[in-house]
């Protein structure tokens, strides 16, 4: 595969089903005209992360907002991600593992963040050709730039498929009727003595409330809890009379996230920060034996990550250094023993205790378990006392140590 290509021809859509039927893993660096850059990290075909524009720190400040209001990151390890080259990415999984945020606040801002990036890149493309390159990279790379590739493998066709109808649906709505070419712009007051003998005075009082010039429309959005399409709308008339003015506005600077913090949340969070919760992960293929675990090891206290997927065991157990692996040894593709040979080949994973679960319970498969590297063996189905009482003698050895 080529790193350079010829961008005169190939637009965003077919760069993506291009490197989707490759089943490229690396990233693709864009470039504009104007010297604005964007990433898309993808693996085997499928995006994962994406960062950038005109506007990518306020972009993140945003969607923290948005999605988890009382978060707060004053922690030194949330300073020190930022040496990570996906060092947003890095934080919410950090985040996400000590419970402070949910998978869904994950995956939402994930999502809406590459959504986000896609679309503006398509607004970009209405006007003048993007310079596109490929960085084949390998996962480990990925995974040593912050990305924890096992949480968002985001199928490239559906999130194209959202980015460009809400594409669309501006280009309709807004675009046409202003001009308006990017929610980006920030709307400001252009006559604030025609406004007033304009509007109620109400209305008057909001508008110079709220539109100072320094909130883009998303931001306005975000703030109003409304679309950004429906908000956008809403101004149009005033635009329309020149009483309001579109202007572009810079990126906030990226000196600290105390906007998203409340006093509350900081005392709770320097509180739970001090009580370390070991990490179990369970690997087994079948979604209601994952469920069944969470429930145990979250009940216990414990903090926990089910893996269903066998080929992303391994680069997820990397990134999420676990205290306990639970290992399904019957797994179609790749069996519990190959798993268990291929962590045991890891430096960072090689002591970490292994569990082998399985429904026969037999000498020859103990015997199996033992020689490809396992800790101890636990028959199904299911039982609760055993699954603690193992949890605890293991986890308890290595705190010790």
């Amino acid at each position: 595969m080529n790193n350079a290509i010829d961008s005169s021809n190939k637009k965003l859509d077919s760069q993506l089903n291009y490197l989707k039927q490759e089943q490229f893993t690396g990233l693709i660096d864009i470039k504009s005209n104007t010297e604005v850059q964007w990433k898309i990290y993808l693996c085997l075909g499928r995006i994962v992360w994406a960062d950038g524009g005109p506007h990518a720190y306020r972009s993140w400040i945003r969607l923290l907002k948005k999605h988890c209001p009382k978060i707060d990151l004053s922690n030194k390890f949330i300073n020190n991600s930022k040496k990570c080259e996906c060092w947003k990415y890095r934080i919410l999984t950090f985040l996400w593992e000590r419970n402070k945020i949910t998978q869904e606040q994950l995956t939402a801002i994930i999502k809406n963040k590459i959504v986000e990036v896609m679309f503006d890149l398509l607004q970009e493309e209405t006007t003048e050709s993007l310079q596109y390159s490929y960085r084949p990279t390998s996962a480990d790379f990925l995974l040593a730039s912050g990305l924890k590739i096992s949480l968002t493998l985001l199928d490239i066709e559906e999130i194209f498929q959202k980015t460009q109808r809400s594409q669309q649906n501006w280009s309709e709505y807004c675009q046409k009727t202003v001009n308006c070419f990017s929610p980006n712009l920030a709307p400001q007051i252009k006559d604030k003595e025609k406004l007033k003998q304009e509007v109620p005075t109400k209305v008057y009082e909001n508008f110079v409330k709220l539109i100072d010039g320094k909130q883009t429309l998303r931001d306005l959005a975000v703030i109003l809890n409304q679309e950004v399409q429906r908000l956008t709308c809403s101004l149009i008339p005033y635009i329309q009379k020149e009483l309001l003015e579109l202007i572009t506005i810079p990126d906030i600077k990226q000196d600290n996230t105390s906007a998203v913090n409340s006093s509350s949340g900081s005392k709770t969070s320097s509180k739970s920060a001090s009580r370390y919760k070991p990490l179990i992960v369970c690997i087994d293929d079948s979604p209601q034996i994952i469920k069944v675990m969470e429930t145990i090891i979250r009940n216990a206290g414990y903090r926990f990550i089910g893996i269903e997927q066998a080929l992303q065991a391994i680069p997820t157990l990397v990134s999420s250094s676990p205290d306990l692996i639970f290992l399904d040894i019957g797994m179609p593709i790749v069996n519990g023993y190959e798993i268990c040979n291929q962590l045991r080949r890891v430096s960072k994973l090689k002591n970490i205790p292994v569990i082998m679960l399985t429904g026969q319970d037999g000498i020859i498969d103990r015997v199996r378990a033992k020689v490809a590297g396992a800790s101890d063996f636990l028959s199904k189905p299911i039982d609760t006392s055993k699954i603690l009482n193992t949890a605890e003698a293991f986890l308890s050895v290595t705190q010790e140590n």
